[in-house]
């Protein structure tokens, strides 16, 4: 975990937190009064930052979201679900981070070729699914709250804002134009080797079939804690998640 706490470390990165957490917060605080679900979500225009911010600054982009969802809760929606939702932006900013960098070729994030913008659209896609996952089915296993509806929510709002909204504003900022420099891994451009490039396609092809087979389930309108194969296709989804995450943080040389 050295890559995500790093960042507590550098004066640079710390400012990016600052500059993510004030931007989440000054367009997440206006749409608090287009209630969606009382007390838990919204209209969220606030849900484009996240991609964005994860793949141009990476670690503290996430930090900066997560930080920046918790504040702007206290505005109306704060509740113990609120870690909930921490937990969720963070991985809504950093997964698409790890998923650009772990699946391409040491190229620093844009949208110049229809590749990229395809790839663009699949991260998102991909992270907003999982920020649904984690929220909706948490809300069920840690509180007893099963809401398939904040499903929904969630993973349209998170995955329609990136791509309408993000997609725009991506382009200027990694455009030959912009000043802002983009976050490279420190690591994983190191890692080498059979039993890296296994672990990181068996974390990551488990992690997109138990998303799927999540969202088939809650599609066929299963709970969580009521059915023992969705629960343990969750923690799949959990142990798969934090494996993909982990990779290029920890030492994967051998091979």
């Amino acid at each position: 975990m050295n890559e995500i706490l790093s960042v507590f470390k550098s004066k640079q990165k710390l400012l990016h937190i600052g500059i993510c957490t004030l931007i989440f917060i000054g367009m997440a605080v206006p749409f608090k009064v287009m209630v969606l679900i009382e007390g838990f979500t919204e209209v969220r225009p606030v849900n484009a930052v996240p991609v964005v911010a994860g793949l141009i600054f990476g670690p503290a982009g996430a930090w900066g979201c997560a930080i920046g969802n918790l504040i702007a809760d206290l505005f109306g929606t704060f509740s113990k679900a609120s870690v909930l939702g921490f937990v969720g932006n963070f991985i809504a900013a950093y997964l698409p981070y790890k998923l650009w960098h772990l699946t391409g070729r040491e190229e620093k994030p844009n949208v110049k070729s229809h590749k990229n913008i395809v790839k663009y659209i699949l991260i998102s896609t991909i992270a907003a699914l999982a920020t649904a996952i984690l929220i909706a089915c948490g809300l069920d296993v840690l509180f007893g709250m099963w809401m398939p509806r904040i499903f929904w929510i969630i993973f349209l709002n998170d995955m329609g804002f990136p791509i309408l909204l993000g997609l725009p504003v991506f382009i200027v900022l990694t455009s030959a134009d912009s000043k802002i420099e983009i976050t490279m891994p420190e690591n994983i451009q190191k890692q080498r080797g059979k039993w890296y490039a296994r672990t990181k396609y068996i974390t990551l092809i488990s992690l997109l079939v138990s998303e799927l087979s999540l969202l088939l389930m809650i599609s066929l309108r299963m709970q969580t804690s009521a059915s023992p194969v969705m629960y343990i296709t969750g923690g799949i989804f959990v142990v798969s998640l934090a494996g993909f995450v982990a990779i290029g943080n920890i030492n994967l040389k051998v091979g």
